[in-house]
């Protein structure tokens, strides 16, 4: 068994005093004083203070054990006080006890299952439906509990700043480092709880600082070995919880040595404690037989309990949480330890016992299978047993032999498969005439038909749809195959969110062991070079389970990253595609990702120079406020137009991308500082603050007054850079890389290529025709121009001659008709002459 869980001190360890002024008050020195920073807009700072609350490093005096101190008069009357209400919680828990114990033999791995026929060669089997349903949930549980990687993980809550991240995967390292390799037995002591729990209802993991080991140990409490009083509406809120603990005498001589308990004189134990009824029956399961008790073993009680102690003065008789250890054997007070955190003033009790439930019900115990399907168990064995019982009664040799009937000779034994002679009453030629079979009745349909349906409703209390999800089919929506796990599985969903809050308080319990024993520790060379330290335990809520207590199977998470994908399919842009296709590497449990996906370096800041040559390499740089943007801008463009270094054919096609995508990180920083330049000093003056709603309008307009400025500086600034940008921007548009292709994708491409060339040689041929036939209507149409103008010239010519000869040509015509008008009087004179002369 193990030891109480009490802080063990270094004895030259001297506690911290805070120094005395002259005046009678205190000085507190800041600098070992935790305090929490937060920096303001304005340049202001506020400063939190933590509550100091000491460890056992720290005040050696509070953590000692108070039995060495308290009188014994006082110690032997509380002593005597609690083992009698220890006896009471017995007597209130004896029907739990029974419960539980119960549901271990119906388990039939103890071959002492109850029910059944008592006949010779009756059988005993057991039905295995308790057996089976323990050893599933068990399987699912530590799965999820306890994957390979560690039961831990990261919970950043509130703004996720760099300090924060930091302090909580160093926290996360080291604490999967401890559940997996440094507390040996903390994984085997898991896994009994969870095989238990289904029994007991509720079980219990215990947590304690071993200063032998130098290391926390983990110990599997059994619901039989804690006592909570009848009153008692819950474990962590009970008035009183008591711890039985079976140790050997060498255990019980180690932890006076050690100072756990005080030197007391003890008798030899010569009979072993009574072991519990479900420890009775666990020790068929595991075949142990009880022979003497050679190694010594007693019983002894820590009690987590409040009391008033008026010898103690650091509660000046108030009630105060308490750990009292009392042997059972001697009714002595071992142990009497303060059960809270030096300095803290509310005196809230230490939690070293973790509670883990099946199914919570009214009261303090949870309820399990016993409870759920005791009755169906013994139902279905009952009935597989009658089942078996009537198949071998009708395979067994059973008959009535007729009264009177004499046969001469003995006995005979008939074996199977074997002739045998027997000799005959005379007048008897039958044998049947002598001896019938029993008219049993051979397995009845009936008892099988029941024994399916009882099956049917013992499984779907605690089953899941894994059989039904199989049947799907593999291109049924996501929405339904979800639908279908989360109906199945309503009960193992509520029971594994109760499992993941269980696990939360134990590694609650874990952090405040190491910030009180973190130098003590043995630390191997793995998580030598993590820089954990004591303050980081200072926080619990910074790291959680591992296991999601809304997602408990591998098919419900194959589901969930199938929505995923088809969600990033359809919204490209949203998503990480690295973070998501690396999760789902994960889920699939693909060793090794970091070589199939590479982590990207952390980014880290760099001069002008160093970022040229990281992003030559391929690494990303990332601009940061504080450093001189337009410096940097100038450096990386000549780095980039410079056709030996960044224009370089074998360098550009890398870096001119990422230089590109770090000049917006630049630009996008020096507005940022020259608007704040511009705006920051007349906010701070006037202390405005963007959140208040009758103020923003005003920040609003000053900022763009300010735009106004930054435009102005940003042309005279900048305005010489936007050239060069330009020419990257082509530069990386001819370094498009056009996708890969199969070979009858290229012999089409090859086709169409040539296709191209000969339209192309065709298209070049028609425009050198045209081109041609457009030159001749040119030389043509030029020559009809000229022609036309020396027309036009000969034209305007020949109207000056003609207006010239005009006249010539009228007189003419006048002098012509002259002439004929003299010829025709002339002619006219002639005839009447003639005619006068006849």
């Amino acid at each position: 068994m193990a030891e109480m869980p009490i802080p063990q001190v270094d004895p030259q360890q001297q506690p911290l005093d805070p120094s005395t002024n002259p005046d009678g008050s205190a000085t507190v020195d800041m600098d070992e004083t935790p305090l929490e920073i937060e920096e303001m807009d304005d340049g202001s700072a506020v400063v939190y203070e933590n509550e100091e609350f000491k460890g056992p490093d720290e005040d050696e005096d509070f953590y000692s054990n108070l039995a060495e101190t308290v009188k014994l008069s006082e110690l032997d009357t509380i002593s005597l006080r609690y083992l009698d209400m220890i006896d009471k919680d017995k007597q209130a828990r004896e029907q739990r006890d029974k419960q539980y114990e119960d549901g271990l033999r119906r388990t039939g791995l103890g071959n002492d299952s109850p029910g059944g026929a008592n006949f010779q060669g009756a059988s005993k089997v057991v039905h295995p439906v308790m057996a089976e349903a323990c050893v599933d949930f068990a399987a699912r549980a530590i799965k999820e509990l306890f994957p390979a990687d560690g039961p831990v993980r990261t919970n950043i809550i509130g703004e996720a700043t760099e300090e924060k991240s930091d302090i909580a995967e160093r926290k996360r390292d080291y604490m999967n480092w401890q559940l997996t390799e440094q507390i040996v037995e903390f994984r085997d002591e898991e896994e009994q709880l969870l095989t238990q729990l289904p029994l007991g209802g509720s079980q219990f993991m215990k947590l304690w600082w071993d200063d032998k080991k130098k290391r926390p140990c983990a110990e599997f409490v059994p619901i039989d070995n804690i006592l909570l009083p009848f009153a008692a509406g819950s474990f962590y809120t009970a008035q009183r919880v008591t711890e039985i603990q079976d140790i050997s005498e060498w255990e019980f001589k180690n932890r006076i040595d050690r100072g756990l308990y005080k030197d007391v004189d003890f008798i030899r134990s010569v009979m072993e404690p009574d072991p519990t009824r479900p420890e009775k029956a666990n020790q068929k399961i595991e075949g142990k037989e009880y022979q003497d008790n050679s190694d010594g073993l007693r019983r002894v009680f820590h009690i987590y309990t409040w009391l008033e102690l008026e010898d103690d003065k650091r509660t000046k008789g108030e009630s105060a949480p308490y750990i009292m250890m009392i042997d059972d054997n001697g009714r002595d007070v071992l142990g009497l330890y303060r059960n809270w955190e030096e300095g803290d003033e509310s005196m809230e009790k230490l939690d070293w016992i973790t509670e883990y439930k099946f199914i919570p019900w009214r009261g303090a115990y949870a309820i399990g299978l016993p409870h759920l399907i005791g009755g169906l168990t013994a139902a279905l064995t009952g009935t597989l047993r009658a089942l078996l019982d009537s198949a071998h009664i009708n395979n067994a040799a059973t008959m009535l032999k007729l009264k009177g009937a004499k046969i001469s000779g003995q006995s005979q034994t008939v074996e199977v498969t074997q002739i045998t002679e027997i000799e005959g009453a005379p007048g008897v030629n039958d044998v049947r005439a002598l001896a019938m079979p029993m008219p049993f009745n051979p397995p009845s349909q009936v008892l099988f038909t029941l024994l399916c349906w009882l099956t049917s409703a013992a499984k779907g209390v605690v089953t899941t749809t894994e059989e039904k999800i199989a049947d799907i089919n593999a291109n049924a929506p996501v929405g339904t195959t979800q639908a279908l796990i989360e109906q199945g599985a309503a009960v193992f969903s509520a029971i594994h969110a109760r499992l993941h809050d269980s696990q939360r308080r134990m590694l609650m319990i874990l952090q405040r062991i190491n910030r009180w024993y973190l130098e003590d520790q043995k630390k191997s060379y793995i998580v030598e070079d993590l820089g954990v330290k004591k303050d980081d335990f200072r926080r619990n809520g910074d790291v959680l389970p591992v296991s999601d207590p809304h997602i408990f199977s591998e098919t419900q998470r194959m589901a969930q990253m199938q929505a995923v994908f088809a969600m990033m399919k359809d919204n490209p842009s949203l998503f990480d595609a690295r973070a998501v296709i690396s999760r789902a590497l994960k889920q699939m449990k693909v060793p090794n990702i970091a070589e199939l996906m590479p982590e990207y370096s952390k980014p880290m800041e760099l001069n002008a120079a160093d970022e040229n040559a990281s992003m030559t390499m391929g690494r990303h740089a990332t601009a940061y406020p504080r450093q001189d943007h337009i410096a940097h801008i100038k450096t990386h463009l000549l780095y980039a137009n410079d056709p030996v270094l960044g224009g370089n054919p074998i360098i550009a096609p890398s870096f001119i991308p990422a230089v590109l995508e770090h000049l917006k990180q630049h630009l996008s920083l020096y507005y940022t500082d020259v608007v704040k330049h511009y705006s920051t000093v007349p906010i701070n003056q006037h202390k405005i603050k963007y959140e208040d709603n009758k103020l923003a309008p005003e920040i609003d307009r000053l900022i763009a007054v300010a735009s106004q400025h930054v435009a102005l500086d940003s042309q005279k600034s900048l305005g010489s850079i936007v050239p060069m940008i330009q020419k990257l921007q082509q530069v990386m548009n001819g370094f498009q890389a056009q996708p890969p292709m199969d070979g009858e994708a290229q012999a089409v491409l090859q086709a169409s290529m040539a296709e191209t060339q000969r339209r192309a040689a065709r298209d070049k041929a028609d425009i050198q025709i045209k081109q041609a036939q457009i030159a001749q209507d040119i030389q043509e149409q030029q020559r009809k121009e000229q022609f036309e103008a020396a027309m036009n010239t000969e034209n305007n010519l020949t109207d000056e001659r003609m207006k010239t000869l005009g006249l010539t040509v009228e007189a003419a015509r006048l002098k012509h008709e002259q002439s004929q008008t003299a010829t025709d009087l002339q002619d006219v004179l002639q005839r009447n002459l003639k005619g006068e002369q006849q």
